[in-house]
């Protein structure tokens, strides 16, 4: 059943109260039914930002789903989900980790990858290379790549963003 803001926002609020209930709907997000699992990942992107703690329990299953997923809604709400986490450096001494960075260098570029996934690839990839230069050097020339004509403006705004905030 298609749910409405409304619906999300009350799952939401109920899952923040109630730990069991976040975790079905973690586990509903991963789930056979697309439309239960395009629902319970909604709602956990409503969960308020003293909730990021659970997520972030919850990064490596986050993280292979977001890369291994071929439905690009849930591949969108679970990067959205990723890019409220914090990435350290020690994000990349795991190969997992390693996998979303490549992921997203990878599907920024994308001519086909909607812009909702370009733009969260770009920041993900953004706070996982602000640590080493090297990383960092390769994102700008990927992003400088880009042209920004052929970006839709949000995706533009993100990468001028995070060209300038490398500066």
């Amino acid at each position: 059943m298609v749910m409405h803001i409304d619906d999300i926002k009350a799952l939401a609020h109920r899952a923040h109260s109630d730990a069991g209930f976040r975790d079905s709907l973690f586990e509903e997000m991963q789930g056979d039914d697309l439309r239960e699992a395009y629902n319970a990942a909604w709602a956990l992107t409503h969960l308020p930002k003293e909730d990021t703690i659970y997520i972030d329990t919850r990064r490596a299953r986050l993280t292979d789903f977001a890369i291994s997923t071929p439905d690009t809604s849930l591949r969108r709400l679970s990067l959205v989900l990723l890019e409220r986490l914090e990435w350290g450096r020690e994000a990349l001494d795991d190969e997992r980790y390693v996998r979303l960075l490549d992921f997203c260098l990878e599907h920024m570029v994308l001519a086909d990858e909607p812009y909702g996934i370009k733009s969260l690839c770009m920041k993900i990839a953004y706070q996982m290379c602000r640590h080493y230069q090297e990383l960092k050097e390769e994102l700008r020339q990927s992003l400088l790549l880009m042209e920004p004509s052929e970006l839709g403006t949000g995706v533009r705004h993100t990468r001028n963003k995070i060209l300038g905030e490398m500066r």
